[in-house]
């Protein structure tokens, strides 16, 4: 718990960077556009086409919306969808809500030999904490296994996969591995 605070405290005073192909900030109406907004603040980055954003005070809450070719990377982890929506609130994101066909996401610590993927056509992500809620037509697949399911959960601090709250139960698939092939006799002599 420890650890989640200090990072949440460092997140706090790191600098906002906003890198946009063209830039509009309309004052009455308090709403900032970007094009091809390349976002950088501590250890998230998010790339999207279009975004909208009520504000960027992050002292007081503000909402950002992202559509196109939309890339968010949170330390190992990186979420890709059509669009999103992201909720800030005391300096830091506290939620993102991604959508597509699929959304999907990896995750690839650097304990960990293969990556954890997955998606959905909806992704709910927690900043906090640092979980990722999968619906509708849910899959994750960590290394051989494969999740399926209408709602699955992963939790990026502890490495697990969940499933979500929902009734419709879960596939869990893990392939046999072939068995490795002995060569044929020699024909007798």
């Amino acid at each position: 718990m420890c650890g989640v605070l200090a990072a949440q405290e460092r997140s706090q005073s790191e600098p906002f960077e906003l890198n946009a192909d063209s830039l509009t900030i309309n004052r009455q109406t308090n709403l900032l556009e970007a094009h091809r907004a390349r976002i950088v603040r501590g250890n998230i980055r998010v790339e999207a086409d279009e975004s909208v954003a009520n504000g960027v005070d992050f002292e007081q809450s503000s909402q950002w919306r992202f559509t196109g070719h939309v890339k968010i990377t949170v330390d190992t982890a990186v979420l890709e969808a059509n669009s999103a929506v992201f909720m800030f609130d005391g300096k830091q994101l506290t939620r993102a809500d991604l959508e597509g066909s699929p959304a999907s996401f990896s995750d690839l610590a650097p304990t960990q030999q293969k990556p954890v993927r997955g998606g959905a056509r909806k992704l709910s992500y927690d900043n906090l904490a640092r979980t990722l809620e999968l619906a509708d037509d849910a899959f994750i697949n960590r290394g051989d296994a494969e999740y399926r399911s209408c709602g699955l959960i992963y939790d990026f601090n502890k490495k697990l996969v969940t499933s979500g709250p929902t009734d419709c139960g879960v596939r869990f698939v893990l392939p046999q591995k072939p068995k490795p092939k002995t060569p044929p006799a020699p024909p007798p002599q």
